[in-house]
């Protein structure tokens, strides 16, 4: 029953010819060929339901192009040519109108999400300057007070053109980063001033995300891009 499953899982979730060693073939790291196997468990599990969903066949196939999204964009899509004709129709498909973005319901997979922006540093807070374009709902930059980092930038005679503060460099770990200085007036008649340190926030190489459960009934996010190589 076992073996059904699995060719079953193959011929209709996955496509023929679709290698499963292909998908692993370009992936070097031991965590994420684990994570690629996991969905590929549940993907597996689930398969006997959309087999006996004959019924609504329209959904069936939703379900199954859904499925093949998430299994390749768990792994190496752009290293591996079977994923191409999926994520080729996945981002012809974004470009109409009323699209939607397919789920696969055997791993309870959520919509693509887009964070293109790393975490900031312990202790900073993210920041958006005046010129964020408005709506753009992510912060660029991230702040910290000066009195609460635990050094001083070494501050240069370099001005920036859009904020007109001083710039400056600070030590985050081994790493030299450039500072754009801040100060914001406070109190009742503006007589504090808080000096603020701003940096750039780093950008995502794969600013997509998708939420879903593993083998275990675990919620599991995979990150990924949609640029071609």
């Amino acid at each position: 029953m076992a073996a059904k499953i699995y060719v079953f899982a193959r011929t209709r979730l996955f496509g023929l010819p679709f290698s499963w060693t292909k998908i692993h073939s370009k992936v070097s790291k031991t965590s994420e060929r684990k994570r690629v196997a996991t969905v590929l468990k549940t993907l597996i599990v689930g398969a006997a339901a959309v087999a006996s969903a004959t019924s609504v066949p329209s959904k069936s196939f939703a379900s199954e192009w859904g499925c093949q999204v998430l299994l390749c964009l768990s792994g190496d899509w752009q290293g591996t040519p079977s994923c191409h004709p999926p994520i080729d129709r996945l981002v012809e498909a974004m470009e109409l109108p009323g699209f939607s973005w397919p789920t696969c319901p055997q791993a309870n997979s959520s919509v693509a999400r887009y964070d293109p922006y790393e975490a900031c540093p312990q202790g900073w807070t993210p920041y958006a300057p005046a010129t964020d374009r408005p709506g753009q709902g992510e912060a660029s930059m991230c702040r910290i007070a000066a009195s609460n980092l635990g050094q001083l930038a070494s501050l240069g005679m370099q001005h920036d053109q859009a904020e007109g503060g001083p710039t400056g460099t600070i030590q985050l770990g081994d790493r030299t980063v450039q500072v754009q200085v801040s100060y914001v007036a406070s109190g009742a008649h503006n007589d504090r001033t808080t000096t603020y340190y701003d940096i750039q926030r780093p950008r995502r190489a794969k600013p997509f995300y998708i939420d879903y459960d593993d083998a275990n009934g675990l919620r599991q996010r995979t990150w990924f891009n949609l640029s071609r190589p």
